[in-house]
């Protein structure tokens, strides 16, 4: 039951986020979208999408899944509010703080651009290749940040399925949880530096800029 429930909420979180710019970056200038989109043969482009905003999503999904399923599985005499272990908050706190502050980075960074591009003002190119790259290509520390959000959410995923509640320190260890804490915090950091040498604007130069990336 517990495969069900995260599928049909992931389902959910899905066809919304497909529909909607829920999880998609905000362009900064439509015109290096519109002439980005032309270069690319687009013919219906949508932004690209956000590393942060997917992250949250993620975790988001993960644990409303598994609260549900701990919840349901309880027997009727004990049907009260799984516990939420603290690491449960932090994973959350986490995905949410980096968010926020490649927003604030983002917002920064709107109005200081001259002519260059921002990785915001690429078209999307496919879930993947948005959320790992940056507007000059795939990027290491993008890719890290993916793959261990991957590994500490199967780690999570297995405890919950095993064992039908939610995980602890135990499983989801502070070591784990400074993992996270410093893949993100580098994410962050460097992002700050993402559009200090962005290519120049196809509005003002000839030049057909190289494929990008979403936040």
């Amino acid at each position: 039951m517990y495969y069900l429930i995260l599928a049909v909420i992931s389902i959910i979180v899905i066809v919304v986020a497909i529909k909607s710019s829920m999880l998609r970056n905000v362009v900064f200038n439509n015109d290096n979208f519109g002439m980005l989109a032309e270069t690319d043969g687009k013919t219906k482009p949508r932004a690209a999408f956000s590393l942060g905003r997917s992250q949250l999503a993620f975790w988001t999904v993960i644990i409303i899944s598994s609260f549900i399923y701990v919840y349901l599985n309880a027997s009727p005499q004990e049907y009260a509010a799984p516990v939420l272990a603290v690491v449960n908050l932090t994973l959350l706190g986490i995905a949410a703080g980096t968010t926020i502050a490649s927003k604030v980075i983002d917002n920064s960074q709107k109005d200081t651009q001259g002519t260059s591009i921002p990785q915001q003002d690429y078209p999307s190119e496919g879930f993947l290749i948005d959320i790992i790259s940056d507007e000059k290509g795939v990027s290491i520390y993008r890719l890290q940040s993916v793959i261990w959000t991957l590994i500490i959410g199967a780690i999570y995923i297995a405890y919950v399925s095993g064992k039908s509640k939610m995980p602890d320190d135990t499983v989801i260890t502070s070591q784990l949880l400074i993992l996270m804490g410093i893949s993100s915090s580098t994410y962050v950091g460097l992002k700050t530096t993402e559009n200090t040498s962005a290519p120049v604007s196809p509005a003002t130069t000839n030049l057909v800029p190289p494929t990008g990336g979403g936040k």
